[in-house]
C-alpha cells in the first residue's frame, strides 16, 4: 500500500497538488520505512516480534484508511506516516522471527523473498485495476480489512519463540567468534549499504527507461513498460527463492561475492541506449534475478555472523543502511538522470554494486573459509503455533 505511478494523476487531483509535492508526502514514507528499521528492531527485542508484528498489520491498515478517506493534507501526512512506520516494523521484525524460529532459515527467508517480490510486481497492476474499475482510493482501502484480520489472527495465535540457542543448534555456527566475527559484519553492513544505493537507483528508474526504450507512442509504452516491470520483478522472486535454497548448507560469503560479480554487469547493461525491445526485457530480467537474489543471502549471513542477542539489531542496521541511507540512490537518480541522461543512471549503480563487490570480497577473506559445519539431521522447527 505505496504511492504507485499508476494512481499519481488522480491522487494529485483529490488532494489538489503537484506531483512533485505528492511525491513529497511519499518520501515520508520512504524516510520513516528506512529509519524506522533499527527503532523497530529494539522494540521487536523487548516486546516481542509477535507483539510488533501485529503492530504492522494494525499500522499499514490505518496508513491505508487514513490515505483511503482522506481529503485534506493532514490526512494524507497521517497516513503515509502510519504506513512508513508500519512497513518498517516487517524486515528487521520479521526476519529476526524467521533466524530464530525456522529450523531451514535460508529457505525461509527465500520463500519470504518470494512472495515480497511476487507484492512488488503485482502491486502496482492492482492499484492500477482498482483505480481503472472504481477510484484510485479503492487500491488502499481494499487490503485493509485483510490486514486487520491477519492481526486479529496473529495476537489470538499462540507462539512459542526458542529460549536463546547457540549457533550449533541453530544449524549454521560459525567458527570465526572473535575480532574476525565483528569486522565480517561491518564489511557485509557497508556492503549491504551500497546495494541499497544500485537498488533505488534502478527501482526508480526502470519503468521509465523501458517506457523510454519501447519504441511505442507514450501511452502504450507505458502499458508495456508496466506489464514488463512486472515480469522482471516476478523473475527477481525467483532469484531470491533459488538463493534462499543455495545458501541453505554453505557459508553465504562466497554465494554473495557471486551476486554482485554477476549483477554489476548486467545493471551496467540494462543501462545502455542501444538495447530495446525483447533483449533488453531479457537483459532486466537477469539483472532482477541477480540483484533480488543477494537479499536472502544477506539476511542469512546477519543470522550466522552476529551473536544472537544482537541479531534483531543487526537487521535493523541492515534495513537502516540499506533503505536508510540507500534510499537517497532514489533521490540520486533523479539528479544524474537531469545532468547525465538515463543511460549514466544504470552506470552509477553498477559502480556501487562493484564498491560491494569489493567490501563482499574483503568480508570473504576473513576469518575461516571453511564451510560452517551442520546437524546430519534437520533441526525440528524451533516454534509452535496454535490458534
Amino acid at each position: 500500500m505505496s504511492m504507485h505511478t499508476g494512481i499519481l494523476d488522480p491522487m494529485r487531483e483529490s488532494f489538489g497538488l503537484t506531483i512533485p509535492d505528492l511525491a513529497g508526502y511519499a518520501t515520508i514514507l520512504a524516510v520513516l520505512f528506512g529509519f524506522g528499521a533499527l527503532p523497530s528492531a529494539w522494540l521487536g527485542e523487548r516486546f516481542g516480534e509477535k507483539n510488533l508484528l501485529v503492530a504492522f498489520f494494525v499500522l499499514t491498515a490505518a496508513g491505508g484508511i487514513f490515505v483511503g478517506l482522506g481529503h485534506g493534507t493532514a490526512a494524507l501526512a497521517a497516513g503515509m506516516a502510519a504506513l512508513g512506520i508500519g512497513t518498517s516494523i516487517f524486515h528487521p521484525v520479521g526476519n529476526t522471527f524467521i533466524a530464530k524460529g525456522i529450523a531451514m532459515p535460508g529457505r525461509a527467508m527465500g520463500t519470504n523473498g518470494l512472495w515480497g517480490s511476487l507484492g512488488q510486481a503485482v502491486g502496482p497492476l492492482f492499484a492500477a485495476l482498482m483505480s481503472a474499475l472504481y477510484t484510485w482510493r479503492a487500491g488502499y482501502l481494499a487490503l485493509a480489512p485483510l490486514m486487520l484480520l491477519l492481526a486479529a489472527w496473529l495476537a489470538a495465535s499462540r507462539i512459542e519463540m526458542p529460549a536463546r540457542r547457540t549457533e550449533a543448534h541453530a544449524g549454521h555456527p560459525v567458527r570465526d567468534t572473535g575480532d574476525g566475527r565483528w569486522s565480517i559484519l561491518a564489511l557485509l553492513l557497508l556492503a549491504m549499504t551500497m546495494a541499497g544505493f544500485n537498488y533505488w537507483l534502478v527501482v526508480t528508474m526502470l519503468v521509465k527507461h523501458i517506457e523510454l526504450q519501447s519504441g511505442f507512442e507514450s501511452e502504450t509504452a507505458a502499458l508495456l513498460a508496466g506489464y514488463s516491470t512486472c515480469a522482471i520483478y516476478l523473475v527477481g522472486g525467483a532469484g531470491q527463492y533459488l538463493a534462499g535454497r543455495l545458501v541453505h548448507r554453505r557459508d553465504g560469503r562466497g554465494a554473495y561475492v557471486l551476486v554482485f560479480a554477476l549483477s554489476a554487469p548486467l545493471v551496467y547493461l540494462t543501462g545502455r541506449e542501444w538495447l530495446t525491445g525483447i533483449p533488453l526485457i531479457v537483459v532486466a530480467g537477469l539483472m532482477s534475478l541477480a540483484i533480488f537474489a543477494s537479499q536472502p543471502i544477506e539476511n542469512v549471513l546477519l543470522s550466522r555472523f552476529s551473536p544472537e542477542r544482537w541479531r534483531s539489531t543487526f537487521f535493523g542496521l541492515k534495513f537502516t543502511m540499506a533503505f536508510g541511507l540507500g534510499g537517497a540512490g532514489s533521490w540520486l537518480s533523479g539528479v544524474i538522470l537531469k545532468k547525465w541522461g538515463m543511460s549514466a543512471v544504470f552506470t552509477t549503480g553498477s559502480l556501487f554494486l562493484l564498491g560491494a563487490l569489493a567490501l563482499a570480497l574483503a568480508a570473504r577473506a576473513r576469518g575461516s573459509t571453511g564451510r560452517p559445519g551442520l546437524p546430519a539431521e534437520p533441526v525440528p522447527a524451533a516454534s509452535t503455533i496454535e490458534t
